[in-house]
């Protein structure tokens, strides 16, 4: 009798032990150790999410849960669960379409309520077709058009379908680990970015400005990231799909390498940030952090006119205005000496009272330490060129051009206006009234200086010959 007992006994215990084997494991963010997130300005991010994780038998289904809504399957990598021997991502999220459409053909209530007498009546119906904002459902033995997220009907479901979640979970099989332990989740996601944004302020002098860059984060991934350390990745990376694996595994190793503070560092021809401190990001959030800071940058503003030069009569008079550019070297001598990555530029100046006003903006490309950034940011009020052609004429192998430029200035001082012609052919400066450099194998310029409240004149004349 003792020997049967023990027997079940065993038994029993062998089928507790296999129950427990086979019930699936569901690890979400509460079980989350560490995070950090790396931002592309090309609506792609990276994730690194370190969890507990329990013991994992063989063959047993792990369920991770709280990952991106729009995660890059293909991306996946997942550390220390085992050997993954199948992964699915279960993106079939619960939502009124998604139900409509899973119970179409199966049985389900129709409920309808009266405003005027205040009653709601159910019924039985089976879902036929669902199109648009109608659904067609076969109800006490008619068919019939019910509208759909329409006050006044609902639709009651039995149950949740089978496979429909509501948010999305990675699906893992693996050979088992031996113990407990901390799985590291990577992969790559659609739904975060970042950009920057520059306030620039130029003093009075236009002789140097102070520099503040904020990055601006946003997350659309449907899941909120708290607490975590944050990378910016500056640069453009192309995105090949057979590489992406490849790519994912080189980012990780940044992330692992990056420095510990705001200051970039240069990493296989990108420039990576890191925040000093870690930050949650939430879904739908956009957040913005100040990146870069600089005083007292040596800088200049000029002027500029660029025109083009036709073999080709013109009669037309222009009367324009010169771009107003403000300038300055990216090296440590004039006050920076840092990666300046990609971002809008907003340039303010104070006026005589101390308050600062908005006086244009333009677009800063990512700028190596020794680049110069030049920003075009607005036409001149108070200088004006008038520009006219006034010779045309054939000449051996080509045409001969000359040109003729006033520039007159109601300003209270001295002016410099840079003037550059660009050629579509070979071209030759016969003869000009001031010097004049080669810019490049197209271009020609002249630095005229334009008097207080005055007029300065540009005359020259170019041999353009054929192709």
């Amino acid at each position: 009798m003792r020997k049967l007992l023990s027997l079940s006994l065993l038994g029993a215990a062998i089928g507790v032990a296999m129950s427990a084997q086979a019930a699936p494991l569901v690890v979400d963010s509460s079980q989350q150790n560490a995070l950090a997130i790396t931002l592309y300005n090309q609506d792609l991010g990276l994730i690194r999410d370190v969890r507990n994780l329990p013991l994992i038998n063989e063959n047993q289904t792990l369920y991770i849960e709280d990952v991106s809504h729009q995660i890059m399957s293909e991306t996946l990598q997942l550390e220390n669960a085992g050997k993954v021997l199948e992964q699915n991502l279960n993106n079939n999220l619960i939502s009124g379409y998604a139900l409509l459409q899973a119970y179409i053909g199966k049985q389900l209530q129709l409920a309808r309520f009266n405003s005027v007498s205040g009653t709601e009546t159910v019924s039985n119906a089976r879902l036929l077709s669902v199109q648009g904002d109608q659904a067609i459902v076969e109800h006490q033995n008619r068919i019939e058009t019910v509208p759909v997220n329409q006050q006044g009907w609902r639709f009651i479901f039995p149950s949740i379908p089978e496979g429909m979640q509501s948010r999305p979970s990675l699906e893992i099989r693996s050979e088992g680990t031996k113990k407990a332990g901390e799985a590291v989740l990577t992969y790559l996601t659609r739904g975060l970015s970042w950009q920057m944004d520059y306030a620039i302020v130029l003093d009075k002098s236009g002789e140097h400005v102070s520099l503040d860059g904020l990055a601006t984060l946003r997350n659309q991934t449907g899941v909120d990231y708290p607490d975590a350390k944050i990378l910016l990745m500056a640069g453009q990376i192309n995105q090949p799909p057979a590489m992406l694996r490849q790519r994912t595994e080189m980012v990780m190793a940044m992330a692992d390498a990056a420095p510990e503070s705001g200051a970039p560092e240069a990493f296989q021809d990108y420039q990576l940030y890191r925040l000093p401190q870690s930050a949650s990001l939430l879904n739908g959030q956009t957040k913005q952090v100040s990146l870069i800071g600089a005083d007292r940058v040596k800088a200049d503003k000029t002027y500029h006119y660029d025109f083009p030069v036709y073999a080709s009569l013109d009669q037309h008079l222009y009367d324009q205005k010169p771009d107003i550019k403000v300038s300055f070297n990216n090296v440590q001598a004039d006050g920076l000496g840092f990666p300046l990555p990609a971002g809008t530029a907003r340039v303010f100046s104070p006026d005589k009272e101390g308050l600062r006003h908005f006086i244009g903006s333009a677009q800063i490309q990512h700028t190596a330490k020794g680049q110069q950034v030049e920003l075009p940011i607005g036409k001149a009020f108070d200088l004006t060129i008038k520009r006219r052609q006034v010779r045309f004429g054939k000449v051996y192998n080509g045409h001969q051009v000359s040109q003729e430029l006033e520039l007159k200035s109601s300003r209270d001082q001295d002016s410099l206006v840079t003037i550059a012609a660009n050629f579509g052919q070979p071209w030759e400066i016969k003869t000009t009234n001031h010097d004049f450099s080669k810019a490049s194998a197209s271009r020609a310029e002249w630095t005229v200086k334009v008097p207080a409240n005055g007029t300065a004149t540009l005359h020259f004349t170019a041999t353009l010959n054929k192709l």
